[in-house]
């Protein structure tokens, strides 16, 4: 027995933020931004909006548009970098909000843009060991409370979302296949937020600070590699895979990774100039939007692949149903 993603939906915040407003607050190349960055206007919640609300909007409306019943999840995943409080876990302020049963297992994964990736697996193995039969992963971030909106390099970036994804079982020829995981600790300080832990130095403030260029060093180095890696031993070429999606974190990077594993315009994902990178939710956003554009059929084998913060990296191998 397996596991498969068998409903997803993401919830966008109200305010929208545009290139127009970011050459006017932190002085923005707009046509690099639009051009090369692919990212033309993200969402943002409003300053009294908490991570549980989007995470809670979104999970509403997978439950509603797919006649889910609280009582029907038995495991909630709520990845996030952001959460409500530092305790408690967020995931048991959304269960209790969702109004799911009291044995409902809740607890927060942190993690950013390789989120998604991990969190798939982490959920699944409750369900293909028999200690869950349907679990909810919801992705949820609000980079904009701690991005300095006059910093050129974190701004036009970044943008808040949440999306949620059920899980169930499957036979074990589809769903999820394989995946490849891994870290470099030694590039923690490349994107990071200081003094937002207990590790405080009270000299510098608590903005999100992000090294772009080696971070795109990073993403190139590890994901071919570790990609052809996962298709070699599954006896696969990347020209068996349908689509790889990536995570949205800039156009210019998947562009680059598009180059490097020799991969068709038809077979790369690019879908964020509406929202952003919006961290975990980037490979969830641009699956149902390619699942609801009917470009997917059953059988078709798909690599979802999360790189960034850690520094970390991941890569799932699954098989549409």
């Amino acid at each position: 027995m397996s596991y498969k993603i068998s409903a997803l939906e993401y919830y966008l915040p109200d305010r929208l933020v545009d290139n127009d407003y970011l050459v006017k607050t932190c002085g923005i190349d707009k046509k690099f931004i639009e051009e090369k960055v692919g990212i033309l206007e993200r969402r943002i919640a409003l300053p009294e909006q908490p991570t549980s609300d989007l995470a809670v909007n979104a999970a509403k409306k997978l439950m509603e548009k797919h006649n889910i019943s609280p009582e029907d999840i038995d495991l909630l995943l709520l990845c996030t970098q952001n959460p409500d409080y530092k305790l408690p876990t967020t995931a048991c302020l959304v269960q209790d909000r969702l109004g799911l049963k009291k044995s409902c297992i809740a607890f927060d994964v942190n993690l950013g843009c390789s989120g998604f990736v991990y969190s798939l697996p982490i959920a699944g193995n409750f369900i293909k060991f028999n200690m869950a039969k349907r679990a909810m992963v919801i992705m949820a971030d609000e980079y904009s409370k701690i991005i300095d909106y006059k910093d050129k390099n974190t701004a036009p970036i970044f943008g808040d979302a949440a999306a949620a994804a059920l899980l169930d079982s499957c036979p074990d020829d589809f769903g999820f296949i394989d995946g490849n995981f891994g870290s470099d600790g030694s590039g923690w300080d490349k994107l990071i937020v200081r003094n937002s832990g207990v590790v405080c130095d009270n000299t510098g403030d608590s903005y999100v600070f992000m090294d772009g260029l080696e971070i795109f060093k990073f993403a190139v180095r590890v994901i071919p590699s570790t990609i052809k890696e996962l298709l070699e031993r599954n006896n696969l070429a990347a020209s068996n895979i349908t689509k790889f999606v990536f995570h949205q974190a800039n156009t210019y990077i998947i562009k680059e990774l598009q180059k490097r594993l020799k991969l068709s315009d038809e077979q790369v994902v690019i879908d964020m100039e509406k929202y952003g990178n919006t961290i975990q939710s980037t490979i969830p956003i641009a699956l149902k939007n390619l699942i609801e554009s009917g470009a997917l059929n059953k059988g078709d084998l798909l690599i979802f692949s999360g790189y960034g913060v850690g520094l970390s990296w991941g890569n799932i191998l699954y098989k549409y149903i």
